[in-house]
């Protein structure tokens, strides 16, 4: 299942409640110009909501797919073609939604706007208000923070809206009484490996709010239990992965199994075999090996070493080009995935192992 899936899990799911309004509080895309088949893939699943049930849909860009420069296309535009409305530029917007006979007015803030927005207050002439916008709450103890994210204003969320949907942060997570952020459908890094994907079902009933999370299937995120390996050779190392993985469903999941105080050499003699049986079987394996006993590493983001120099000056090399924003955080994180995949299978195929 890939991120395009979760996403038509989650139309499967909102259309199999009674719902009158959609809203997306940002980061359709991980990028401000995203692949052709992930903006179609995108179109056809909202127009199954706008088109086919005739249901509104309205969405505010996020940080991954805001451009830097306000003469950028952003890709958001294409929604349009869906009857999507999209606020994706650096200026407020509103639209007001007719539900029956209720007015439904919604304020979008989209990440490009919430530098400069200060405080946003409803529209009179609405009967329900909503608030939407993109970005860190005040004192949200955010267990990843990324690049180009932003922090709201206190004075945003303190209009008298009826409900506030921010986005941004990966797990349902409710800031006050009206305001939440209903999560992510798919987790995208294993800092998220305790989150539960999702979207939130809201409801007013006389001057009320009740929001529901919607939990949705994904794709299997497994961390496994750490292992020291201060005083063990190849061979013993080999057997500590075995125990691992062996009883544990991984066929189809994104596994990580961290290795700590590794001395050297030691990596390069753990069995091929099983290595190459687990990287079959797993949709990824990621085998992370360390050789300090307690290295920082930032919630689920790139290993510090992996299989020796190669690897390490890769990583490096990665981390180096995010630093300096040639490289998008997610672009990067499967850049980096990927490469050292690429790099483990080309050293389990040369005679000796890894250099």
């Amino acid at each position: 299942m890939d991120v395009q899936e979760a996403y038509a899990r989650a139309v499967d799911a909102i259309l199999e409640r009674e719902v009158d309004l959609v809203i997306h509080s940002g980061d359709v895309f991980d990028s401000v110009r995203p692949a052709t088949h992930v903006i179609i893939g995108f179109l056809k699943q909202t127009a199954r909501i706008t088109a086919r049930a005739n249901i509104p849909y309205l969405v505010a860009a996020g940080n991954h797919e805001t451009p830097r420069l306000r003469t950028t296309t952003a890709a958001l535009e294409y929604s349009n073609l869906v009857n999507a409305y999209s606020a994706h530029g650096f200026e407020i917007d509103y639209e007001p939604i007719e539900v029956g006979d209720i007015t439904v007015g919604v304020t979008l803030v989209p990440h490009g706007a919430v530098a400069n927005a200060g405080a946003v207050t409803p529209e009179r002439d609405a009967d329900i208000n909503i608030l939407v916008t993109h970005g860190l709450v005040p004192n949200l103890e955010a267990r990843q923070h990324e690049m180009g994210e932003a922090n709201l204003h206190s004075g945003m969320l303190e209009g008298a809206f009826d409900y506030i949907a921010l986005g941004h942060y990966h797990d349902f997570h409710q800031h006050k009484e009206n305001s939440f952020y209903s999560g992510a459908t798919e987790r995208f890094s294993f800092g998220e490996v305790e989150s539960r994907p999702g979207f939130a079902i809201v409801e007013f009933d006389g001057g009320g709010v009740s929001v529901e999370h919607v939990p949705i299937e994904s794709r299997a995120m497994i961390d496994l239990p750490k292992i020291s390996a201060r005083e063990i050779d190849a061979s013993e190392l080999t057997e500590e992965i075995r125990k691992r993985t062996e009883n544990a469903d991984l066929d189809g999941a994104i596994v990580r199994l961290r290795i700590y105080d590794v001395r050297r050499g030691v990596a390069s003699g753990v069995d091929r075999d099983l290595l190459r049986d687990l990287q079959r079987r797993c949709l990824n394996f990621s085998l992370e090996i360390h050789a300090e006993e307690s290295p920082e590493t930032t919630n689920g983001g790139p290993a510090t070493a992996v299989f020796g120099p190669l690897q390490e000056e890769f990583a490096a090399f990665v981390k180096e080009r995010r630093a300096k924003g040639d490289l998008e955080k997610v672009f990067a994180e499967e850049f980096l995935e990927k490469g050292r995949g690429y790099l483990a299978r080309a050293a389990s195929e040369e005679p000796g192992g890894v250099s």
